[in-house]
């Protein structure tokens, strides 16, 4: 009876192990595309020209603090666009025009709020980490950047546990199979048949 309850914390076990082996490999969301307005820029320093903001805050739900979310943005013409990820308050000092979108703002205006890209970066992408706060996504343009311009903006999504969970998922594991060990297996029986014998 003892060995068929063992089979319970096994299967509870297995599933953890599961669910920590698929977080370890990680799941990917299909890439997802869409063309964007360019910000017009005439002048040779970006940090001259006005920026775009998104009218919402992206707001993560409170679930998202127990998984690790990988957002990768890459856009085509990075010699002329630049794109960075700011905390939401951002939006008290340049709030952004209902219409089009454009702020009064530059970039060094909002400086203090990025959290990674913007005008220094140059490699067409950015890599961000998503976690539980409210954001905002801005972009500026360069010099050749016009109005009516438009690009191609690429997003993938990696997403798995938080390392607490994984940590947490083995420990777990780990104490159920031995466990489940000890029920079906017990190591005093074990030893004393052992010392007998």
């Amino acid at each position: 009876m003892v060995r068929i309850l063992s089979i319970l914390p096994i299967f509870v076990g297995t599933l953890c192990l599961v669910l920590l082996l698929g977080s370890l490999a990680s799941y990917n969301l299909p890439e997802e595309s869409s063309t964007v307005d360019m910000v017009p820029c005439e002048s040779a320093e970006p940090d001259l020209c006005f920026i775009a903001m998104t009218k919402d805050d992206i707001s993560p739900p409170g679930i998202f603090s127990i998984l690790d979310i990988d957002l990768q943005i890459e856009w085509q013409r990075a010699d002329d666009a630049w794109f960075a990820i700011v905390h939401s308050e951002a939006e008290n000092d340049c709030p952004p025009n209902e219409e089009t979108l454009l702020t009064e703002c530059t970039v060094e205006d909002v400086e203090k709020y990025i959290i990674v890209g913007g005008a220094d970066e140059f490699d067409g992408e950015i890599n961000w980490n998503i976690k539980t706060d409210d954001y905002r996504i801005i972009s500026g343009g360069r010099e050749g950047a016009d109005i009516g311009d438009q690009q191609v903006l690429t997003t993938s999504v990696e997403i798995s546990l938080n390392w607490f969970i994984e940590l947490l998922l083995a420990i777990i594991s780990l104490t159920l199979f031995l466990g489940a060990g000890e029920m079906a297996f017990p190591i005093k029986k074990l030893f004393m048949k052992f010392r007998d014998s």
